[in-house]
């Protein structure tokens, strides 16, 4: 296991990442409208809040918690990584849905258009 500054680091260039990614999502849901943009905002935004979460659980809450109370230190630890699993789960899940989205035409009349023969 690698140390927590090392740990910490890595989680700190991933939220810059990720807030990178969520200033491209809040442009794009500004200039196009729908649900892609939105589920892309989402999803960015709930990568930022696991990475500055487990930020917190790593250089503050283990520790203390590991010296007041050893016994629950398994169990706080595996009921946390499990909400934040689902959390992340949720976070991809959104990401993938706005990329397919991103792919798909909007309206049936884009489809129409696209498939149409040249007339003339």
């Amino acid at each position: 296991m690698a140390p927590v500054w090392t740990q910490t680091l890595v989680r700190i260039l991933l939220i810059l990442a990720h807030l990178a990614g969520l200033v491209v999502a809040v442009l794009l849901l500004v200039r196009r409208k729908g649900t892609a943009p939105v589920l892309a905002t989402v999803a960015f935004a709930l990568m930022v809040i696991l990475d500055a979460t487990l930020i917190v659980e790593t250089t503050l809450l283990f520790p203390i918690l590991y010296r007041r109370a050893p016994r629950a230190f398994a169990w706080v630890g595996g009921g946390l990584n499990c909400c934040w699993g689902l959390l992340a789960l949720v976070a991809w899940g959104c990401l993938i849905a706005a990329l397919w989205l991103m792919g798909r035409p909007e309206t049936e009349h884009e489809v129409w258009e696209e498939t149409s023969p040249p007339s003339g």
